[in-house]
């Protein structure tokens, strides 16, 4: 165990370590300490469903044998991860729309070039791939390496949908990490490693997160598993939404209303005839469960009675998002 004070470093046995006097040499072990972290679980999570996704799209994409891996989830400072990028890395800087934050792409350069040679309708050679990665891509093969980075970011962006909708945009292509600086050197940070094995050739995805940028769902992340409260599956609410649009709906239309005692109604008899003390222009008005939805005039369309909706009777905008009307 080893304390710091003012004038330096002490041991356990409080004698003084070598250059302990030295501010520099303090600053430098401070700085080499290591990095605090507050642990995610959700976010292991969501690199395992990205694993799946990526190996479905991949293959898609391909047509070739894919496997996807998650090697590893480290925590670190951000000059710490930029001093080891993938070989010769390609870099993507992504734009996390909703939470106005970025976060890095990076891939090995002979990986990406093994990808763009067979969707240009090559076959992978190990010589040409190395030889490609060492040369600065040319515009087709920038184009092919931007939609490979956008298929990673969007599936990414579909593996965080139980946390939070998000688009991944992807802004930029770096090939020196100096230029993909997104944060302080010394911000805290979380890399996960992906192995990727395409064609009989391997390469790693590395995909890079301040902290700072996963700040807007750091609540949800931090949770021990999904709960409804993190939004819930697409799929069962675009169910849900095409249920109510298919729901029929029943109203009563109200020509004219008015209110008689008891003793009248029981005097009603065949062939009376009942007078309304309403004009003949009273508009008619659309019930459900004694609530008026709509009113509008009356009139005949293809020798039936019709109704033209003018005005929709709801007490408040809530209500008309909670019943559906709002585009009426």
């Amino acid at each position: 165990m080893t304390k710091l004070f003012a004038s330096g470093w002490t041991d356990d046995e409080g004698r003084m370590t070598k250059g302990s006097g030295s501010p520099r040499l303090v600053m430098e072990r401070l700085a080499n300490s290591g990095v605090t972290h507050e642990r995610l679980p959700m976010l292991d999570i969501v690199f395992d469903r990205t694993v799946q996704m990526l190996t479905e799209s991949f293959l898609h994409l391909t047509s070739q044998e894919v496997a996807v891996q998650l090697e590893d989830i480290s925590y670190n400072r951000f000059q710490d991860f930029m001093k080891e990028p993938p070989e010769a890395p390609v870099i993507a800087i992504v734009r996390a729309v909703a939470w106005d934050q970025s976060f890095l792409l990076m891939i090995d350069g002979s990986l990406v070039f093994t990808l763009v040679e067979i969707l240009l309708g090559g076959q992978p050679n190990p010589e040409t791939r190395q030889r490609a990665a060492q040369r600065r891509p040319t515009s087709i093969e920038l184009q092919l390496t931007t939609r490979i980075f956008k298929l990673i970011a969007e599936r990414l962006a579909e593996a965080f949908e139980q946390i939070a909708e998000v688009e991944f945009r992807v802004e930029r292509l770096e090939m020196n990490p100096q230029f993909a600086a997104i944060t302080r050197t010394t911000s805290a940070c979380v890399r996960s490693t992906f192995r990727l094995d395409i064609a009989r050739a391997r390469g790693e995805l590395q995909v890079l997160f301040p902290y700072s940028s996963l700040e807007p769902v750091k609540e949800h992340l931090s949770q021990m598993f999904v709960g409804d409260q993190f939004g819930g599956d697409r799929s069962w609410n675009r169910h849900f939404e095409d249920a109510l649009n298919k729901t029929e709906l029943s109203f009563d239309a109200v020509l004219h209303s008015q209110l008689a005692t008891l003793q009248e109604i029981l005097a009603w008899k065949p062939g009376q005839t009942l007078t309304f003390e309403t004009p003949a222009e009273t508009e008619v008005r659309f019930m459900m469960e004694d609530l008026e939805f709509f009113r509008g005039p009356m009139g005949r369309k293809g020798g039936k009675i019709a109704a033209q909706i003018e005005e929709i009777n709801l007490d408040t905008e809530e209500e008309e998002d909670r019943f559906g009307l709002g585009g009426l």
